[in-house]
């Protein structure tokens, strides 16, 4: 979603590397024995130059799963300067939007001007949510129709096994009656993944 012409570590005045805790490592706290951030795990930050939006190749159709990072999780994955680039910018998703619906966002400009005849993408259910569903209705707004969604469909992460809801759309300028359909019951199963 983003291109850039390099990135370069932020020194401060004295040109040593800033950096922050990793957002991920913790250590025992000496009196309560809970998990606190390590001070010692640090990554540095970056800033990147000249960002810009990624130029995707063309394409009749645009199908992916893109990352589900939520807006609240973006930083810590993928750090700051990257975040305050890539919302630099794209300065017409709200601020709160999840990565997945740059993705999104992109796909059905792709579509509403022509470039591509149709998108379909596994985001996370959070697509129905306020700021998500912003950039779902500036979509709608410029022509683009919904021909197939489910907007609450589990999801297993067979790595991790972290449960979570997605929601499956496709996207096109052709207009007509799309198919909404609903999961209408869920059993938990002994096969991984899709069979």
């Amino acid at each position: 979603m983003l291109a850039c012409d390099a990135v370069e570590t932020v020194l401060d005045e004295r040109g040593q590397p800033v950096s922050r805790w990793d957002g991920v490592t913790t250590k025992p706290h000496p009196v309560t024995g809970e998990p606190v951030p390590d001070e010692n795990e640090r990554l540095p930050l970056q800033r990147y130059l000249n960002p810009r939006q990624a130029e995707w190749p063309q394409a009749n159709f645009i199908v992916g799963n893109p990352p589900f990072i939520g807006n609240k999780r973006m930083r810590d994955a993928l750090g700051d300067g990257y975040v305050e680039a890539l919302r630099g910018v794209w300065k017409d998703m709200p601020e709160l939007a999840d990565l997945v619906m740059f993705w999104w966002h992109h796909a059905a400009q792709f579509v509403a001007t022509g470039k591509t005849q149709r998108f379909g993408l596994i985001t996370t259910n959070s697509l129905t949510q306020t700021f998500n569903r912003r950039v779902v209705q500036g979509a709608l707004d410029k022509g683009i129709s919904l021909a197939f969604a489910i907007p609450d469909h589990p999801w297993v992460d067979s790595a991790d096994g972290a449960a979570v809801r997605t929601a499956m759309t496709v996207g096109t300028v052709a207009g007509g009656e799309g198919r909404l359909l609903s999961v209408i019951d869920e059993r938990e199963g002994k096969a991984k993944g899709w069979e």
